[in-house]
């Protein structure tokens, strides 16, 4: 008995020092400095946060065209790319460095993609995503229109459909008065939509996989009108650190 007890005291110690020296989850944030400020402030200090705004991602040349630099990250968090009137997103990401991301996914390195103006096709020709058609369309868990996509009205009281989801999970739904705009997309064939709109029944947070990797597509907004209210509710930064954790496991 007392030789077993010795074993279980000597599991336990050797349990909690494993623990000590684990390393954060590596998270890439590409997106305008607005957005990537505030999903540093959220993720940080669980997360290891690395930032990339447009210039970093703008030339073939950029550190993160390089496959074996964004498999060294647990996920990648896409959103906004601003450059202004005569740019869009898709202009901006060098082909080189979104068919590197498309690499990493495929390896298992877990995607994001936020919605906006200026996320998935947009909504007008200066300052829109273009998305469609791109290496980031083909590993996301829904399907790009291939015109203007954005509902500016939004939505109210989104249905959350699997509350047990690790994206959902624990987070007070009943406290979001309102989702605010989104992207108009629709779900890949095996995707899972989490959270919809009931009125247009059009996904809002969906979740599926490209080769190893696990992908999110959020069609709302991030530090911009769209979530002038969402970004009120308490559990938004909360929601955010669920994402992270779910594309990074």
């Amino acid at each position: 008995m007392r030789r077993i007890l010795g074993f279980a005291v000597l599991f336990c110690m050797l349990v909690a020092f494993s623990g000590v020296g684990m390393a954060a989850p590596r998270i890439l944030l590409i997106a305008k400095p607005d957005q990537t400020m505030v999903l540093a402030d959220y993720l940080r200090p669980e997360f290891d946060v690395e930032i990339a705004n447009e210039p970093d991602v703008m030339d073939s040349y950029s550190d993160y065209a390089n496959v074996e630099t964004l498999a060294q990250f647990d996920g990648i968090m896409l959103g906004e790319l601003v450059m202004g009137a005569g740019f869009n997103g898709s202009a901006v990401m060098d082909p080189a460095v979104q068919e590197a991301i498309k690499a990493a996914v495929a390896q298992g390195t877990g995607f994001v993609h936020i919605g906006g103006w200026c996320s998935y096709q947009g909504g007008n020709a200066d300052w829109s995503g273009m998305w469609h058609g791109t290496p980031i369309d083909e590993i996301l868990p829904v399907k790009i229109s291939n015109s203007w996509d954005t509902n500016d009205d939004g939505v109210d009281i989104p249905r959350l459909n699997d509350a047990r989801h690790p994206i959902a999970d624990g987070l007070d739904w009943r406290g979001l008065q309102r989702f605010g705009g989104y992207n108009k997309v629709t779900a890949k064939d095996g995707a899972e939509i989490v959270l919809s709109d009931p009125r247009s029944k059009l996904p809002l947070i969906v979740v599926g996989t490209y080769g190893e990797g696990t992908t999110v597509a959020f069609a709302g907004g991030l530090a911009g009108g769209w979530d002038a209210d969402m970004i009120k509710w308490k559990d938004f930064p909360q929601l955010w650190r669920n994402i992270a954790a779910f594309i990074a496991n």
